[in-house]
C-alpha cells in the first residue's frame, strides 16, 4: 500500500474530511487529493506531520511504498546537498564581508596618514578621481598617489595597492615596491630626450636586463640616460619609498 493509499484510509477512518486534513497539516484540500491519488508525495517535514497525527510510525509508512522511500531518499540526499552549498556560500559571504571590512580600514588609515604627513586632494586631476588622487610638493620634488575607494567591493584588486609617483626636474618614477619600480622617458617631462617609453630598473636606479620591450638603440640610450642621471634616479626611488611607507604604517 503506497503512502497516498494509507493518508486516504487513515483519514476515512477517521472520518476526516480533505479539507480537514489539510487544515492540520496547513496545506491546501488540493494538496491532499494528489497525495490520494499518488499524483505527488508530501514533503519530508509533512511526512513526519502526518506520522504523528495518526500515530504510525515513519518505518511502516514508508515500509510499503518503495517510490516513495526512494524519493525520501534522493529529497534526504538533495537537502544533504543543499546544506553544504549554502554553507560554502556563507562561508563565501563571511569571508568577502571581513575582506571588505578590512579593505576599508585600509583605505581610512591611508587616507589619514596623507593628511598627517602633508599630502592634499589633487583638484587638477580628471573630476572622475572621485576624491582619491593626492599630491605632495617638496622644494624641488612633487609625489602623487592614488587610493582606490572601497565601497562596498570586498576584491583585494591590484590596483588597492600603493604606488608612488615621484617626479623631479624631469625624472620620473612610478615605484609599488623595492621589486616594481619604473622610470617613465617622456619629452614632457625632458623635452632633450631622443625616445621616449619606460623600463624596469633596481634600487640602484639600473635597467633590468631581461626587458622585450626594450632593444637596440632604445635600450642602449636609456641605459646611458640613467647612468648619466644614477644619483637622481636612487634618490627618487629612495624617497618615495619612504612616502609609501609613511603612507602605509599604522601610526
Amino acid at each position: 500500500m503506497n503512502i497516498g493509499h494509507q493518508i486516504k484510509q487513515n483519514r476515512l477512518k477517521r472520518e476526516w474530511t480533505q479539507g480537514y486534513l489539510a487544515q492540520l497539516l496547513n496545506v491546501s484540500r488540493s494538496t491532499v487529493s494528489s497525495w490520494e491519488v499518488g499524483r505527488n508525495y508530501p514533503d519530508l517535514e509533512t511526512i513526519v506531520a502526518i506520522s504523528d497525527l495518526f500515530a504510525i510510525s515513519l518505518d511502516k509508512l514508508l515500509r510499503e511504498d518503495s517510490v516513495m522511500t526512494k524519493e525520501v531518499s534522493k529529497r534526504m540526499h538533495m537537502n544533504k546537498y543543499y546544506k553544504i552549498v549554502l554553507t560554502m556560500i556563507a562561508v563565501i559571504l563571511l569571508g568577502l564581508v571581513i575582506s571588505n571590512r578590512r579593505l576599508n580600514q585600509l583605505e581610512q588609515r591611508y587616507r589619514e596618514n596623507l593628511t598627517h604627513y602633508g599630502w592634499h586632494l589633487d583638484k587638477d586631476t580628471s573630476p572622475y578621481a572621485n576624491n582619491s588622487a593626492y599630491e605632495l610638493k617638496t622644494e624641488d620634488t612633487t609625489y602623487y598617489t592614488y587610493i582606490l575607494p572601497t565601497g562596498y567591493n570586498p576584491i583585494p584588486l591590484e590596483e588597492r595597492k600603493v604606488n608612488i609617483i615621484t617626479r623631479r626636474n624631469g625624472h620620473v618614477v612610478d615605484v609599488l615596491d623595492s621589486q616594481h619600480i619604473t622610470v617613465v622617458f617622456s619629452k614632457s617631462n625632458d623635452a632633450k630626450l631622443k625616445y621616449q617609453g619606460s623600463g624596469q630598473v633596481n634600487l640602484a636606479g639600473e635597467l633590468i636586463a631581461d626587458q622585450p620591450r626594450l632593444t637596440g638603440a632604445k635600450k642602449a640610450y636609456f641605459k646611458a640616460y640613467l647612468k648619466q642621471h644614477q644619483k637622481t634616479y636612487q634618490a627618487l626611488i629612495q624617497n618615495s619609498l619612504q612616502k609609501k611607507q609613511e603612507i602605509i604604517t599604522k601610526r
